[in-house]
């Protein structure tokens, strides 16, 4: 057992921001947390938060996930005091966080995001997991299922943009993106059937942590057309304005 306190982390905002969708919360309090092939249950009190891991464990694989070495409050402290839209939004989500997920396992989970909510989402993702032992579906099992047994999971069209994606990174390994740049990294994502820019931008911020990554969806487009109609302010904020974002998300989404 880990015991860590740790500032500007809230387990519970990070699990309705639509970044993690295998998440589960427990009837006892906290989160079953799973990331590829490993699995720790998280309770927070506070800012205080109990890991059920080896320290070894915690330090290998559950520091980097919730992207411990970066310093969140210093992120809000950037944001201009004149700005109530942002103000108001880093306050309401100061729990946020930026996960460092797997990136094969977010290009899955954001093909299945497109024009859906996040309920529906996360049925999709556990129902298509199933498939494979409740593990993470590899490229080659992803491309060798049918279109028929994909759509009577509930994921509709989708099911082609799994297939293609399967058939895609059979061929280019997911892994060679994590040496790309963003720009690189966004072109090649544009390659892959199912994926356009929106979706692109969303695997670079959540699945590459590339923080300047900043997706553009229906939220942030009502967001940007109210408070930011000639455009948000990106090279003000360069090097945190996706993390920006996911504030303004989550704050659109639930307030």
């Amino acid at each position: 057992m880990v015991t860590i306190d740790i500032k500007n982390c809230n387990l519970t905002q990070i699990y309705e921001s639509g970044q993690c969708f295998r998440w589960e919360m427990l009837a006892q309090g906290g989160f079953r947390i799973p990331h590829g092939n490993h699995e720790v249950q998280v309770i927070q009190k506070d800012h205080t938060f109990q890991f059920n891991c080896s320290q070894q464990e915690f330090e290998d694989i559950w520091s980097d996930y919730f992207d411990l070495s970066t310093d969140y409050g210093a992120i809000i402290g950037r944001v201009d005091s004149k700005d109530r839209y942002l103000t108001e939004a880093v306050r309401y989500g100061e729990g946020l966080r930026i996960l460092r997920q797997d990136v094969w396992e977010i290009i899955i989970t954001f093909l299945l995001s497109q024009n859906s909510n996040i309920p529906r989402i996360r049925k999709n993702v556990r129902d298509l997991f199933a498939l494979t032992d409740g593990r993470v579906p590899t490229p080659s099992q992803l491309k060798a299922m049918s279109e028929e047994d994909l759509r009577a999971l509930g994921v509709g069209y989708r099911a082609k943009y799994l297939i293609g994606a399967g058939k895609f990174f059979s061929d280019y390994q997911p892994e060679q993106l994590y040496t790309m740049s963003y720009e690189q990294a966004h072109q090649t994502l544009m390659k892959c059937p199912g994926i356009g820019p929106k979706v692109a931008d969303c695997i670079c911020l959540f699945g590459l942590h590339h923080v300047d990554a900043f997706p553009i969806d229906t939220h942030i487009r009502q967001i940007l057309s109210s408070h930011y109609p000639k455009g948000f302010p990106l090279e003000q904020y360069r090097g945190c304005a996706g993390i920006l974002q996911q504030y303004m998300f989550y704050y659109d989404l639930k307030k």
